[in-house]
């Protein structure tokens, strides 16, 4: 690939670069620029895989060759709606394994694009496909009749469940927390791990591998998961430069589960001849984790990964797979997950939400890892809300960081938490442990009256503290604004004398400067 060509790093920049080296004569850059611009157009569009980015880069040079015949923009939208539905690699397979050849091959052959089929995918990335949709591929290709397959056979190839998805009411409950916009997932972690995984795609399809490496093998946060104490010393890695971007390259050919084993049998061996001193199973499985983000999920320590298992099994009815390692485990939960169709199409937000599974059910046992204090939220965001929306989830922010510092003034650092999971499927906006191991939990609600922020708190409050599973509070908290007026004081009260309900108002004054927040 033309140098100037492979520093683009844009689709339009590579489509502007084709329509001024077509203005010049030079037909053979517009078509090499052309060919850069599907391929980043694929990795924008969230396809990560050596297969998936070549499925989307065929159906955009399908699009532009029905284009260029017809004379107007065309887009291939039951193909693209395909792709949203069932994922890039089972949508090939739908199209391959029917008996007629699609439009699409057609089109493609008669432009002289028949490398860009789906056919030709799916022979050159065979570890991707089922054997059946090879066989029909290399058929096609060869100009053969496809095999004849039984009756018993389905007219289209699907993809592979596990098990059939059946939520409990504690699964759904952990689905509709994780659905939240303003979770932290969705409003932190996923736009960076979105971010992450496009770069990394990026730097291996252009075979410049610099930051990739870095990512994967040298960052203890890399946006894709923390590595804690499984990262490698920076020595060896620096040592072994040359074998690390070896297996990197190896990964994004083959991101099967055998070959993740092959992976780590090589780093035993290296063990053994003492080029390292540890096999850093995390790290390998973020790698795969990293390149393949269509396949794993990102709970890539073995040990974590085993706890929500059990927990899927449980819940969800997930079929634990016969071979157990963390790959052969990974990838069937990842498929069983797409069986839910709950995620809408966005595999990303699936594959984090195994690790929501994972910081609920740790709240419930008070695991050490969960770490008391507060990460101050934006006060200037959600600039995606309506206005009165922002204004709110604004305001919630910056009372929740001065009821932070009135607790921990009253209860002494090391006891408060914030947006500490409820077992449940939520996360309180405040928490207190005390010495004896008994909790409190507060929820702030930002309303005109007292009245409203208990109204809209005690719901939260109650799901939060006695759901099964929930962090069972000795005493629970509403938290506003307003004063407390005198038929809540009362209300309150009854709670208490009658139901013998611990629940009390805590009111939390901001500086009044006059200006909305």
């Amino acid at each position: 690939m033309d140098e100037r060509i492979a520093r683009l790093r844009t689709p339009t920049d590579a489509r502007t670069f084709a329509k001024n080296a077509l203005k010049r004569g030079r037909p053979d850059l517009e078509t090499e620029a052309l060919a850069h611009a599907r391929a980043l157009q694929a990795i924008q569009d969230g396809h990560t895989s050596p297969a998936q980015q070549a499925i989307a880069t065929a159906l955009y040079a399908y699009e532009e060759a029905q284009s260029q015949l017809k004379g107007r923009t065309f887009r291939a939208n039951r193909t693209r709606k395909m792709i949203t539905d069932h994922g890039a690699l089972h949508a090939a397979e739908r199209m391959v394994v029917n008996r007629k050849p699609s439009k699409g091959y057609e089109v493609l052959e008669d432009a002289g694009l028949q490398e860009l089929s789906f056919e030709a995918i799916i022979v050159r990335f065979p570890h991707e496909f089922s054997e059946r949709a090879i066989q029909a591929a290399q058929a096609r290709l060869d100009g053969r009749p496809p095999p004849t397959w039984s009756s018993s056979d389905n007219d289209v190839a699907e993809k592979p469940r596990t098990s059939r998805v059946l939520f409990d009411a504690e699964a759904r409950g952990f689905l509709d927390g994780f659905s939240d916009p303003l979770l932290w997932f969705r409003t932190n972690w996923l736009p960076r791990y979105r971010t992450q995984t496009q770069t990394i795609a990026q730097d291996l399809a252009d075979n410049r591998l610099g930051e990739a490496f870095d990512i994967l093998w040298k960052r203890v946060r890399n946006d894709i998961s923390n590595a804690g104490q499984g990262v490698v010393k920076y020595d060896t890695v620096a040592a072994m430069h040359d074998d690390f971007i070896q297996v990197l390259r190896e990964i994004y050919a083959d991101g099967s589960p055998e070959n993740y084993e092959q992976i780590v049998e090589r780093f035993e061996g290296w063990k053994s001849e003492g080029r390292i001193d540890k096999v850093p199973r995390l790290l390998i499985a973020r790698a795969f984790a990293g390149v393949h983000p269509h396949r794993y999920h990102t709970t890539v320590d073995a040990k974590s990964q085993n706890q929500v298992l059990e927990w899927f099994v449980e819940h969800t009815g997930f079929v634990m797979p016969r071979m157990t390692g963390w790959a052969h485990c990974a990838e069937a939960l990842v498929n069983h997950l797409d069986g839910a169709e709950v995620f809408g199409g966005d595999q990303l937000a699936r594959n984090i939400f195994p690790w929501f599974v994972l910081e609920q059910l740790r709240a419930r046992s008070a695991a050490p890892d969960l770490k008391p204090g507060h990460s101050p939220r934006p006060s200037t965001a959600f600039a995606d809300l309506p206005a009165s929306r922002r204004i709110i989830e604004l305001r919630h922010n910056q009372v929740q960081g001065a009821l932070f510092t009135h607790l921990e003034n009253e209860f002494g650092p090391g006891s408060v938490w914030t947006e500490y999971p409820s077992g449940t499927g939520g996360f309180a906006d405040a928490y207190v442990r005390l010495p004896d191991t008994r909790c409190y939990l507060y929820e702030i609600k930002i309303a005109d009256t007292a009245a409203q922020v208990v109204r809209q708190a005690m719901g939260q409050l109650l799901e939060y503290s006695y759901r099964t599973g929930g962090l069972e509070s000795v005493k629970l908290f509403a938290v506003g604004e307003p004063d407390l007026d005198e038929v809540t004081r009362c209300f309150l009260e009854r709670l208490r004398g009658d139901f013998h309900l611990d629940i009390a108002y805590l009111q939390i004054r901001l500086p009044d400067d006059g200006q909305c927040p």
